[in-house]
């Protein structure tokens, strides 16, 4: 099955970016940082609790590990068996560390069959304008949202 992939905004981050796959049939799915995430997140990367340790240069790669553990939480939570990505370029310089991340992820830990990832501009697809009204959305009325905890996302970074 194929998915788009984008992030709202430039920032994982931040506040309320959404971070949003689209099967082009009109599956959508996104998940919806918050500063209880943000900071749990950073703080138990400061404390070594991750693969990835901790320093300013290492910020870029640890949201590129964040990035992927949020798909593969979006990719669960619709029981995916077999995937085709095309991932926006939101985080640019970290392409190549996404795609063997969720490789290795997708196979190893939900048993799911990659056949391919690319990464190209998601501009005016099904995947960016949901995005973008997910993150416009202040008061969680989409029904697209998942759910997903700091455990949800620690299970795929650890």
């Amino acid at each position: 099955m194929r998915f788009e992939v984008d992030l709202s905004g430039c920032d994982i981050f931040i506040e309320n970016s959404v971070l949003g796959l689209s099967n082009c049939k009109g599956l959508i799915k996104g998940f919806q940082m918050n500063n209880k995430i943000i900071g749990g997140l950073q703080t138990n990367w400061k404390a070594g609790k991750y693969s990835c340790k901790y320093s300013k240069r290492g910020l870029g790669f640890f949201k590129a590990m964040v990035y992927s553990s949020i798909i593969c939480g979006l990719l669960e939570s619709i029981q995916a068996k077999e995937v085709e990505l095309e991932i926006c370029r939101d985080l640019r310089f970290h392409e190549n560390n996404i795609r063997q991340r969720l490789n290795k992820l997708l196979r190893k830990k939900l048993g799911v069959k990659v056949n391919s990832i690319i990464f190209k501009s998601m501009k005016g697809t099904d995947v960016d304008n949901y995005v973008y009204l997910m993150f416009k959305d202040n008061y969680n009325l989409l029904p697209t949202y998942v759910n997903l905890s700091l455990l949800d996302i620690e299970k795929f970074l650890i």
